[in-house]
């Protein structure tokens, strides 16, 4: 199974007693495993959940993690095997990181403002370059005041807190 945007670093075992589910993580996985909140099971059947991991434990050399959703006990008797997975940029530790972001598309308050041409460190944050359809470059702070949410599935970025930085672009045209 080919899933774009999403790496396997792992799979995801049986369930104990408490509810924590045994996960098996590929040697060169396992640090950034370790600082994740939030990972992607994919199911055998090109079924793709998007969970978030509420505690971790270790016990004999295992490590188990507990799901804040429920449910995942039942789908998983249902298939042979669980990959976890992560999008590629959760991976990219260089400063490069957000070039997997080129090409996505950002939305505001539900509607389209363009598409990431571009990104630069401003010597403070990284900073998207958006192009919309007019010819209009908004230059986009990459910070969580800013960014809601980063779907690498869907390729868009979801932008929260941004009416008042749109609206310098769109004075500065009239």
């Amino acid at each position: 199974m080919n899933y774009p945007g999403l790496v396997g670093i792992g799979r995801l075992g049986g369930r104990d007693a408490e509810g924590f589910h045994h996960v098996m993580i590929k040697p060169e996985y396992r640090s950034v495993f370790s600082e994740l909140e939030e990972v992607y099971l994919i199911f055998n059947s090109d079924r793709v959940f998007y969970v978030t991991i509420c505690e971790r434990k270790q016990s004999d050399r295992k490590t188990w993690i507990k799901l804040k959703e429920d449910g995942i006990a039942e789908e998983q008797k249902l298939h042979r095997e669980v990959i976890l997975a992560v999008p590629e940029c959760d991976l990219a530790e260089t400063e490069d990181s957000l070039d997997c972001l080129v090409g996505f598309d950002v939305y505001h308050e539900g509607s389209l403002l363009g598409k990431v041409e571009d990104y630069f460190f401003n010597g403070a944050q990284d900073v998207l370059q958006v192009l919309d359809s007019a010819g209009t470059e908004y230059l986009i702070p990459y910070v969580d005041y800013y960014v809601a949410a980063v779907d690498a599935l869907e390729k868009a970025i979801l932008l929260q807190n941004a009416a008042d930085l749109i609206a310098l672009y769109l004075d500065g045209i009239s």
